[in-house]
């Protein structure tokens, strides 16, 4: 990635800064090694992220922002009209920059509408002109990871990536939430607690079966005489019913806790086996070993940033990725998938990370509660 016709961001003149978040959870996720470089880079700027609801838990409990700007978009923001009202209510914000994470040409006029001086994002979506540093990137540099991708972009106007991984936090009320939650359901406090993650909010195409997901969680009770928590959507309730039916002693919070409560519960997980979704990042985020399963999606982008993960993928599917929500053939990406493979690669994660992993990472949740930054309404 490369800067076209100008000098890099003046430093000086970053007083206020505002960063677009992306609107996927898992993207919000990998979003944060780039704030945290922000933040090294001006540690006496207010940094304000502008993010829609349903990104919000990934980013309150942040220590590199002051401020979540609130996007709307269901009510006051909603729509074209929606878009150019919050132009203007960020207009009187008065901010310096904005570095646009998200790529769609939406941010961009955004940022422009607010008259926001510096704008720094990706040339996409026909938006160069609307920005005042346009990074020109390539095809294939879209494909690293989406954590370098966002680094890479700082550094193409002179910020440094700083030397962290993923930074998400919970908070003590959430943290005691949810062991009153585990409490609730027969969950001892020194109990092995494994997570499950069969859904995936992009589509179907995405998930592995549900009914290995259950033998999985089934054979890990027996082998670790562990407890299985299936996490997932209010869209994905009946499907984690599903799966406690055919793996008893699993129990199903699918549906049943907000974001925040899911990610104070992932963190308590000595395990999670997931699918390439949100719920597979968080996991990343509050380093908790993880087991990753890919078919329509490409690794080389989405994969967890993480060291403590293994990654389970059938080389050879001549289709695979494909990228796309639903599979239009028959969905050999995922059914080639084993069991075996599967407790195979969780084996190979517990090995050499063990369950004592969970212990040291419980103390540094517990070590490191943040309070939440406020999250402002805007034109309110």
């Amino acid at each position: 990635m490369r800067l076209r016709g100008r000098l890099p961001l003046p430093m000086k003149s970053c007083g206020r800064i505002l960063v677009r978040a992306n609107n996927w959870i898992g993207d919000a996720v990998l979003s944060t090694p780039a704030l945290h470089a922000l933040r090294r880079a001006f540690p006496e700027a207010e940094i304000s992220v502008l993010a829609k609801p349903w990104v919000i838990p990934v980013l309150r409990n942040n220590p590199d922002a002051d401020r979540i700007l609130l996007y709307d978009a269901g009510g006051r923001h909603k729509g074209v009209r929606g878009v150019n009202r919050l132009g203007s209510d960020l207009r009187g914000e008065r901010l310096d920059c904005a570095i646009l994470l998200q790529r769609a040409f939406e941010a961009a006029w955004i940022a422009f509408l607010a008259r926001v001086p510096l704008r720094v994002g990706l040339r996409t979506e026909g938006r160069g002109c609307l920005l005042t540093h346009a990074i020109a990137v390539s095809r294939e540099e879209l494909l690293i990871p989406r954590a370098k991708h966002n680094l890479a972009m700082l550094q193409a106007v002179g910020i440094a990536p700083a030397a962290k991984g993923l930074v998400l936090r919970t908070n003590g009320p959430e943290l005691e939430k949810a062991r009153q939650r585990l409490a609730a359901i027969g969950v001892r406090p020194d109990e092995r607690l494994y997570g499950l993650s069969p859904g995936a909010a992009f589509g179907p195409a995405k998930r592995w079966l549900p009914e290995r997901f259950a033998a999985v969680a089934e054979r890990l009770a027996a082998l670790h005489h562990g407890r299985g928590l299936v996490f997932g959507g209010p869209g994905e309730r009946e499907l984690g019913e599903r799966i406690a039916r055919e793996a008893p002693g699993a129990a199903n919070l699918a549906g049943t806790t907000t974001l925040d409560e899911a990610i104070a519960l992932i963190g308590l997980c000595g395990l999670f086996i997931t699918n390439d979704s949100g719920l597979m990042h968080i996991a990343a985020g509050l380093d908790v070993p993880l087991v990753a399963i890919f078919g329509p999606t490409d690794p080389r982008t989405t994969a967890p940033w993480s060291s403590r993960h293994r990654l389970v993928r059938k080389e050879g599917v001549c289709c695979s990725p494909c990228l796309k929500r639903e599979c239009e053939q028959d969905h050999r990406c995922m059914r080639s998938i084993s069991v075996e493979e599967v407790l195979a690669a969780a084996a190979s994660v517990i090995e050499d990370y063990g369950w004592a992993a969970l212990r040291e990472r419980t103390r540094i949740l517990e070590g490191a509660l943040a309070q939440p930054i406020p999250v402002v309404t805007l034109g309110a």
